[in-house]
């Protein structure tokens, strides 16, 4: 593993996860097109994207998450939405490439290097709908808090989005956010997308790759965590459901794949419909 290549903090993640969103539109039945994805990853991102292991099943993983919470976002806006807070917004890239209303405000929060990627990279693109971007670490728990309120009393109906961002918190700092979101009265839903295949961490396989970025978050039940923070399930796709939508069955990649096609497809959806994304709505 060279310098290019090495996952420095969490804030490197991204660059992976965009690289699969940009290589999708290159498929003839591609569930989604991100034509600036590729540009936002860089070389850099298509570095580590070669390096980390398990790359077919993570690129299956993050079109069938990306296309969900794309179906979640427009359901959100027929509900009658008027903001979008997404919370470690990475190199998305929705207020470009989706068909939003023009009045709606869309306002990304991550790491002040993220941010200033971004203001460089687009700035001679145009987003559908009105677009801020600001700098913070999110588990700066007290400037979080400020953003909220801020942005809390000049919306009406508020959805937030953490796509990605609940495994790297620990179970305390992800049970702060929920409350804290909670106490904002115009945040009224919330996308996530979940894991509920137990506690568990993050492939060994991964492990050297990403130590600078681990999984922290570790709960049976993600739906019950949440729940117990004041946030219910109100819309739930899971990996199953969303890879029949799309027709994008799970890869057959060795050793995984094979194993997955080998199994009665009872118990393969089973396993696929652990994962997923929800619209979580205030109790």
């Amino acid at each position: 593993m060279t310098e290019g290549t090495a996952v420095t903090n969490v804030a490197d993640t991204a660059l992976w996860v965009a690289t699969f969103r940009g290589t999708e539109a290159e498929r003839p039945d591609a569930a989604f097109h991100d034509p600036l994805a590729s540009m936002l990853a860089g070389e850099r991102g298509r570095a580590i994207a070669r390096t980390i292991p398990r790359s077919a099943s993570v690129a299956w993983a993050m079109v069938v998450r990306t296309s969900a919470i794309d179906w979640l976002v427009s359901e959100a806006i027929r509900m009658g939405v008027d903001t979008v807070l997404n919370l470690g917004a990475g190199l998305d890239t929705r207020p470009y490439r989706m068909s939003l209303p023009t009045q709606l405000r869309w306002i990304e929060i991550d790491f002040p290097s993220i941010v200033d990627l971004k203001d460089s990279k687009l700035i001679a693109q145009t987003p559908s709908c009105t677009l801020e971007r600001v700098g913070l670490d999110l588990l700066n728990r007290s400037s979080r808090n400020e953003l909220f309120a801020h942005y809390g009393a000049q919306s009406r109906n508020t959805l937030v989005i953490a796509e990605g961002v609940i495994p790297y918190f620990s179970n305390g700092d992800a049970a702060a956010l929920a409350q804290d979101l909670l106490a904002i009265h115009s945040f009224h839903y919330w996308i996530l997308d979940f894991d509920n295949a137990g506690k568990r961490g993050m492939p060994k396989s991964w492990a050297k790759h990403l130590k600078a970025a681990p999984f922290l978050f570790q709960v049976e039940d993600w739906f019950e965590f949440f729940r117990q923070c004041g946030w219910h399930p109100h819309q739930v796709i899971t990996s199953d459901e969303q890879s029949a939508r799309i027709n994008r069955p799970y890869p057959y990649n060795f050793p995984l794949g094979l194993v997955m096609h080998a199994l009665p497809r009872s118990v393969s959806r089973k396993i696929l419909s652990l994962s997923g994304a929800v619209l979580l709505r205030k109790q």
